[in-house]
């Protein structure tokens, strides 16, 4: 049996749909499909943590997770030492071989997030004043050297496309039986660069890349400067990338087809988190906890099983103990997720609470709860909002029950309060993650994160 764990940077759970994404709302409406995923973390260097090894990133000090040697094994070191095969396909520094995430990987195919030049600009950090005429000089000569390098390679995109990591994932998976294979696409993420064909389904004409980076940036940084046009703009690039990534995974499902391999594949598709396009005057993921940003598409597909929907609240930290029930491995001791397979045949309840925080630092006051009934809080560092999300689901912030609601208030800071007290127990004890604070501020920048 293979597995194949699919986790689509940037998708929003409410463009899984067939006038968006034909292919994938196929692959859904085959599957088993939970309507109501929460990421615990706003972004890639808060979600993957939970992804890939079955933590809240607010146990780990620093970026990522510790090197070897840590006490609590990854879903790949798991999967590897009970004889599969492994490789991981990624363009995204924050879920690479930079922050540990090879951990478990027999190959590892994140050349674009790891390449030569982004090494070499490392170097040229860590040796030169920031502030200093020399770096500036060298930071500009490296922007204008990666630009020469992705047009000589062809590339029309900042990230490495989806064809390219569709076209390893296919060669790799031909050479080798019973294997797991994790796939990381990050078309979806900002800036919006489809090509000029996909473009066209949704726009009148193409924008050019130039345009396109600038809407981002603006969106991310400057919401209140874009127009009505400027946000139907970009969403509509949105779904461009959104339809291109569904071509080159419908690719990917045709291709194991074709093999005699799709029914002896499960299939785990999700996201890391969503996005923004002008919801409460925000975009891109800012690191607030919004449900454009936390709530995520799920849906597992197991050969023999037919389509179902779930409701009912569940968390990213509970894939992966999910992916070994299935492959029926048993989860190491010290993960924070638990399995939610048994739903299906109505053995568990929701997840009762989901915990969402950010940060290389554990903040108190920079981090969310959500209740499986709909009660959400969140402290956003200078403001702390509390939602009753079944009679108020876009989040209408006046509709904030802080002060009203004192019995939910009350128990969800509780709660919340009780899970950041075992994260700062964590934290004191276990191996560390990335501290690098000057490369983790030039990782985040690349992304979008920082201006």
């Amino acid at each position: 049996m293979n597995l194949l764990y699919v986790t689509v940077d940037a998708l929003r759970q409410d463009h899984v749909v067939e006038e968006i994404m034909p292919a994938t709302r196929e692959f859904f409406d085959e599957a088993v499909e939970f309507k109501e995923c929460v990421a615990n973390g706003p972004g890639t260097p808060w979600s993957f943590p939970a992804l890939l090894a079955g933590r809240y990133s607010g146990g780990t000090v620093g970026f990522g997770i510790p090197d070897t040697g840590d006490s609590r094994p990854t879903l790949a070191e798991v999967i590897s030492d009970h004889g599969w095969s492994t490789a991981g396909f990624t363009d995204n520094r924050f879920a690479s071989s930079a922050y540990h995430y090879d951990r478990g990987f027999d190959t590892m195919n994140d050349e674009g997030a790891v390449s030569f030049l982004k090494e070499l600009k490392q170097i040229v950090r860590e040796r030169f004043d920031r502030d200093g005429l020399v770096f500036q000089s060298l930071l500009r000569a490296y922007h204008l050297l990666d630009g020469a390098v992705i047009s000589a390679s062809g590339r029309d995109s900042r990230f490495v496309r989806a064809k390219v990591l569709v076209d390893q994932l296919i060669n790799w998976t031909a050479d080798e039986d019973d294997w797991f294979a994790w796939f990381h696409p990050m078309d979806v993420h900002d800036p919006y660069e489809a090509p000029p064909e996909y473009q066209r389904m949704f726009l009148d004409s193409p924008v050019d890349r130039i345009r396109s980076q600038k809407l981002a940036r603006a969106a991310v940084h400057h919401p209140e400067e874009l127009s009505d046009e400027e946000w139907d703009l970009q969403r509509r690039l949105y779904r461009a990338e959104c339809r291109y990534f569904d071509d080159q995974y419908g690719r990917l499902l045709s291709a194991l087809e074709q093999r005699g391999e799709l029914e002896e594949t499960i299939i785990v598709f999700t996201s890391d988190h969503g996005d923004m396009h002008g919801e409460h005057g925000r975009g891109g993921h800012p690191q607030e906890f919004w449900e454009e940003v936390i709530r995520v598409p799920l849906a597992i597909r197991v050969p023999g099983y037919g389509h179902s929907t779930l409701d009912g609240q569940t968390a990213l930290v509970d894939v992966p103990p999910t992916i070994l029930e299935l492959l029926e491995i048993a989860p190491p001791d010290g993960w924070d997720g638990e399995s939610i397979w048994d739903r299906v045949e109505g053995g568990s309840q929701p997840r009762q609470h989901a915990f969402i925080d950010v940060g290389a630092e554990l903040d108190r006051q920079h981090a969310g709860i959500r209740r499986a009934d709909g009660w959400k809080l969140m402290r956003h560092r200078e403001s702390e909002l509390l939602f009753d999300l079944s009679e108020n689901p876009t989040e209408r912030e006046e509709k904030n029950h802080r002060d009203v609601a004192k019995r939910p208030f009350d128990e969800l800071t509780d709660a919340l309060d009780a899970h950041l007290d075992e994260m700062e127990r964590r934290r004191s004890g276990d191996a560390s993650g990335v501290q690098d604070e000057e490369m983790i501020e030039d990782h985040l920048r690349e992304l979008g994160y920082l201006e």
